[in-house]
């Protein structure tokens, strides 16, 4: 019977690397190639995204399995060595393909998207452009114009991982004195917390962009090292089991990756995490290595593409983005095209692997050739390739966006014409669109979309209390929504400067104040269930005179459209039906969508702004405005329809008079919003009732 020998670790030892491992390279084969499928995509692969997750967990099992158990074993890591491995490996194919994408992008992509181009390549460079994506609440699955540079947020997660895991490991080891099992109690809780700020933070940007919510991923990968041992004790048949269990989980994980049964990241990445981990695990033994499995993996064809798996992940976003950025994103690549694009990626790929890695990969090893000396390089040309961008950056952005002509300012029209140029005097500027949000986004006052607290702000005369009748001298109305309201209130603070009105935001952004029962009690992201319920029962408690709702519903799926006019249909009666009977309510109708965002294209055309314009059909949802209509007058809400002050009889223009309408694809700018203000109080006073003037 063995003994426990006083201060020896007792937990599982991470076997040593039994050397080259095909299966390895297959797997990472399965994950590229799922990545590039989803980017591109293709049909059934509405998950794909889900093969960085698998990235993640070999990461962790290659980087940090090693790490635990050199310092099992020395106690010790040489932190110099291992820095300078990671810089050699990674730095120098990705500040190859980021000076490069900056310099395709110059050539091809809209002027307006350069300078932030520019500024995502220098966060790149700098290993931190998971952060930059996660400060701008950056919609990764759903973005309409997407950074080329947009698939290094996985990098940055990595580097950071790099950076952390041996000074974490070595504090882990020093707090438990080398004890082996309290140091996995104390990493198996870092896991944990971990994946339960995932959870809690459901589908905030920072959930999918940053390392605290990711690093549970990358540490499963350290705990299938550890795991190598006690698997190794199995035998054939189990060790076969497994394997095809793992193999299972990961295509499970996939297939089911896309749907919103199972959120990513969460609950849903558990699946192709786990999988990956038994895989990895079971692979590492000795009757791993036999499994049908690993022998699929090991095969020629997988082991090529695993080995070009980093340079082909590299450049193929790039490849795909910019073919987007050459149309501004109007129309998809064909499959011919597609097949093209990836064509040339793994060329590229392949040479950026001959070229670039490889003679950094086959130095000899740092350990031995004063790694210090890689660590300052690799500092240097990150500093010197971020420094440079960070300096091309004002000069990219100065580049002339406009015409040579001024337009009139205007007041809102019916049936506007559009100014068929770009103005000089065009406000906001192109370059300042997307930020011409207005003073809640200023103020704090617009909710962002991962906190759930209800942000109440008052504008406007405020009342000085109910008279012996209980009347007050001045109105209560409520703008309650999420971005759209948010842009909408410009115009509603015009509309009641001046009148006894005393005017309230409740606004969230991501967050609908219409919505269905069930999404009421239970939304994808549960800050917004949170978020509307303290916003209804405000409501219900305040008793305003007037509520306005304005929501972005989104389009219809084509060929649906009888099915999404009867989901919000029947989204706006429930959601009307909450309101107490006092309240009156007024739902304004969704504004125009364009496919593609009008200051990206007016840039490219400031002397034919009319070529971005947007046929009326195709611009105004219909199907929405058919179903909260029909909904809102069934329940005695008003219904109120600004369209015609967007579009004229067949076009919705980019720029009427000297306003820049849009911000992006549908959100208006605060300019226009505001220059609306006298058409929205003609629209909403009557819903007041005798409101003194």
């Amino acid at each position: 019977m063995a003994t426990e020998r006083p201060g020896r670790p007792i937990a599982p030892r991470p076997q040593p690397p039994r050397g080259f491992r095909p299966d390895i390279q297959g797997l990472r084969a399965i994950a590229v190639l799922v990545v590039i499928a989803f980017h591109a995509g293709v049909p059934g692969f509405g998950g794909g995204y889900l093969g960085v997750d698998v990235f993640f967990v070999v990461s962790g099992f290659l980087i940090g399995g090693p790490l635990v158990a050199t310092i099992l074993e020395t106690g010790r890591v040489d932190l110099a060595a291992f820095y300078a491995r990671r810089a050699r490996r990674i730095l120098p194919a990705a500040l190859v393909v980021t000076v490069a994408t900056v310099i395709a992008s110059v050539l091809i992509a809209s002027p307006i998207r350069l300078a932030q181009i520019a500024t995502d390549a220098a966060w790149a460079a700098s290993s931190a452009v998971n952060i930059r994506f996660a400060m701008q609440e950056t919609d990764y699955l759903n973005g309409t114009a997407p950074s080329p540079l947009q698939h290094f947020w996985s990098l940055g997660v990595e580097e950071q991982f790099y950076l952390l895991v041996p000074l974490l490991l070595i504090g882990l080891f020093a707090l438990t004195r080398r004890s082996g099992r309290p140091a996995f109690a104390l990493g198996l809780s870092i896991l944990a917390a971990s994946f339960a700020v995932c959870l809690v933070l459901g589908d905030s940007p920072w959930n999918f962009f940053s390392l605290a919510t990711r690093a549970w991923e990358l540490g499963a990968g350290i705990f299938a090292a550890l795991a190598v041992a006690r698997l190794s004790r199995l035998g054939i048949r189990a060790t076969e089991l497994l394997a095809i269990l793992g193999a299972t989980m990961i295509v499970l994980g996939i297939a089911l990756g896309g749907l919103p049964e199972f959120p990513h990241p969460g609950v849903g990445t558990l699946v192709p995490v786990l999988g990956t981990a038994v895989l990895l695990a079971v692979g590492g033994t000795a009757r791993g290595a036999g499994t049908l499995v690993a022998r699929g993996l090991g095969l020629r064809p997988a082991v090529a593409i695993g080995t070009l798996s980093y340079s082909l992940y590299l450049v193929h976003w790039p490849l795909l983005s910019l073919a987007g950025e050459s149309v501004d994103h109007v129309t998809t690549p064909t499959p011919i095209e597609v097949g093209a694009l990836m064509l040339v990626a793994v060329v590229a790929a392949w040479l950026l692997h001959r070229f670039v890695e490889l003679p950094f990969l086959r130095r000899a090893d740092p350990a031995s050739s004063r790694p210090r000396r890689s660590i300052v390089a690799g500092l240097a040309a990150t500093a010197v390739v971020a420094g440079s961008l960070l300096a091309a950056t004002p000069s990219l952005a100065s580049v002339p966006l406009t015409s040579t002509r001024d337009a009139m300012s205007r007041a809102a029209e019916r049936e506007p014409q559009g100014t068929p140029y770009v103005p000089r005097n065009v406000s906001p500027t192109l370059a300042g669109a997307v930020d011409d949000t207005g003073l809640l986004y200023e103020n704090g006052c617009q909710q962002d979309k991962a906190s759930a607290e209800l942000v109440v702000c008052s504008f406007g005369q405020e009342s000085s209390g109910p008279d012996a009748t209980g009347a007050t001298d001045v109105a209560t109305v409520v703008l309650f929504g999420d971005s759209h309201a948010g842009r909408w209130f410009p115009a509603m603070q015009a509309a009641f400067a001046g009148q006894p009105v005393h005017l309230v935001t409740l606004t969230k952004s991501g967050c609908r104040s219409i919505e269905s029962a069930s999404t009421w009690a239970d939304s994808p992201n549960a800050s917004c269930s949170a978020w509307r319920t303290a916003a209804m029962a405000w409501i219900v408690d305040e008793s305003p005179d007037l509520t306005v709702l304005a929501d972005h519903l989104g389009r219809p799926v084509a060929g649906r459209e009888d099915r999404y006019e009867q989901q919000w249909s029947a989204a706006t009666a429930s959601t009307l039906a909450r309101f107490p009977d006092p309240t009156r309510v007024a739902v304004l109708a969704e504004t125009p969508e364009f496919d593609v965002s009008p200051p990206i294209c007016l840039a490219r055309h400031p002397e034919s702004a009319d070529a971005c314009d947007e046929p009326r059909t195709r611009a105004v949802n219909a199907s929405a405005v058919r179903a909260v209509r029909s909904a809102a007058e069934a329940a005695g809400a008003r219904f109120v329809d600004f369209t015609d002050w967007f579009c004229n009889a067949e076009r919705c223009p980019t720029v009427i008079g000297n306003h820049l309408v849009y911000g992006d694809e549908h959100h208006v700018t605060a300019t226009f919003s505001a220059s609306m203000g006298p058409v929205v109080r003609d629209a909403l006073l009557p819903s007041l009732g005798a409101v003194p003037r």
